[in-house]
């Protein structure tokens, strides 16, 4: 009796070794921020053929917005086989677009493949390797140290000095992109406190991995370049970058200007921030 018993007690053990339980495929989902481009890996400042923007699939169909070399954005329709881990879109807004990517299981890895562009009124055909990457979406609190230059103009008087500080940055991104295929965001700025300034919340964007927050009147929205001049603008811009998995952001530009009496504070910032 006792040697059943030990048998008996030993099955679950080789059960967990050698039986076939049932397993349930994880459903697999393209949905969300992507960016493609040429080349072996994902930058922020493409020198060829690149497209950023949102992608939806319902089940096999795929449907998105997605802007080519930064231009208009442009309506793309396909499939996506989970099975093979294949993507094909093809948009025919302006020329001829046609893009297969191979996509691994965990998509913050680099998806490989092509896009062949055709004129629409010019019959050159280009075929370009290119690797992707869906941009996981930035939620949560970055902090780090920046550094860069604190300006102050008072009464015709303009002067200047180096700052570093912690600088924390709060994002919240919408779930839905908008009709260019970008993810709005929400990001509110606490900047060192040797710069007097108060925190700031501004309106943005993501669209592949670069980021735009704008609230500064001088300066185009969502501009990648600020061009205010302290002792006549006040307000705030940021442009920076995140890596696929948005675990950190890479603060190309972070500018601040603010009015207190007749003194016009700016701060200009760059580094990198971590997600805490």
């Amino acid at each position: 009796m006792r040697n059943r018993l030990h048998v008996l007690s030993l099955f679950p053990l080789a059960c967990l070794i050698g039986c076939s339980l049932p397993y349930t495929q994880p459903t697999q989902t393209i949905t969300g921020n992507w960016q493609i481009q040429s080349g072996t890996a994902i930058t922020p400042t493409a020198t060829a053929a690149y497209l950023t923007g949102a992608l939806q699939n319902q089940g096999g169909q795929v449907t998105g917005t997605l802007s080519y070399t930064a231009g208009d954005p442009l309506s793309f329709t396909g499939t996506f086989d989970s099975t093979k881990g294949i993507l094909a879109l093809t948009s025919t807004t302006e020329n001829s677009y046609n893009l297969q990517l191979t996509v691994p299981s965990d998509y913050s890895n680099l998806s490989t493949g092509t896009l062949i562009v055709a004129g629409t009124y010019n019959p050159l055909v280009t075929t370009t390797s290119v690797v992707a990457v869906e941009v996981a979406p930035l939620n949560g609190t970055y902090t780090g140290t920046l550094s860069g230059t604190l300006t102050t103009y008072t009464s015709g008087t303009l002067t200047t000095a180096p700052i570093s500080g912690t600088v924390s940055l709060a994002l919240t991104q919408s779930t839905t992109p908008n009709s260019n295929g970008q993810f709005p965001l929400t990001g509110t700025i606490t900047f060192p406190s040797g710069s007097g300034m108060s925190p700031v919340t501004l309106p943005g964007l993501i669209s592949g991995i670069p980021i735009w927050l704008n609230n500064e009147p001088c300066v185009t929205e969502f501009s990648e370049y600020a061009v205010c001049t302290i002792s006549s603008q006040t307000g705030s811009t940021l442009n920076a970058y995140t890596n696929p998995t948005a675990t950190q952001i890479a603060i190309t530009n972070l500018h601040n200007s603010s009015v207190s009496g007749t003194t016009n504070t700016g701060i200009t910032l760059t580094g990198t921030l971590t997600l805490q």
